[in-house]
């Protein structure tokens, strides 16, 4: 196993699947542990941005839930975030049910104002590596909707909550107009 998804896999087990009272008692990513468990999760390590292209092309010929792609040559933040909303905007348009969250070691839950969500010790220090998880647009906001109704985002900032659900869901919402507006020109030509 790469030390980076052993890095991740740690994260996970240590911190994202623990429980945390500021999540009104859920774990940072309730999905986690069952997504490890059923093997839905699988890795693009040190592959580039090509790699990264490469995840979004291929996601549809896979059973896994997720690919997280990781790169230990760090690229530059603000080239990773113009890329991912990109990418994002671009698979919106096009009407294809997926979206890319990054990770970046510039940028931490205190920064977005989740600092309840900092957790010392679950990572190796002496690596560092940016992410993007590659998933199912709607599943990630079946699962955000799910999530609303239990409380789960009560303590986030007002601007982290818009980023992380509201605009994902917009990116949905566009998809589904986009996918009826289809359905409707195949049916009436």
């Amino acid at each position: 196993m790469h030390r980076v998804e052993r890095d991740i896999r740690n994260w996970s087990h240590n911190f994202l699947e623990v429980p945390n009272v500021k999540l009104n008692g859920l774990p940072p990513c309730p999905y986690a542990k069952q997504a490890w468990l059923d093997n839905k999760v699988t890795f693009s390590i040190n592959t580039g941005i090509d790699g990264l292209i490469r995840a979004v092309k291929v996601f549809d010929n896979h059973d896994y839930d997720i690919v997280v792609w990781a790169e230990e040559n760090v690229i530059d933040m603000p080239y990773l975030d113009g890329f991912v909303d990109g990418m994002n905007e671009l698979l919106s348009v096009a009407g294809i049910d997926l979206h890319l969250m990054q990770f970046h070691p510039e940028y931490s839950a205190e920064d977005a104002g989740l600092d309840f969500l900092l957790e010392e010790g679950v990572s190796d220090p002496d690596l560092e590596y940016c992410m993007v998880f590659v998933q199912k647009l709607s599943l990630l906001d079946d699962a955000a909707l799910s999530l609303e109704k239990s409380d789960y985002y009560m303590n986030f900032p007002e601007d982290t909550y818009e980023a992380l659900v509201l605009d994902r869901r917009r990116l949905r919402n566009g998809n589904e107009e986009k996918d009826a507006g289809r359905r409707h020109d195949e049916d009436s030509g």
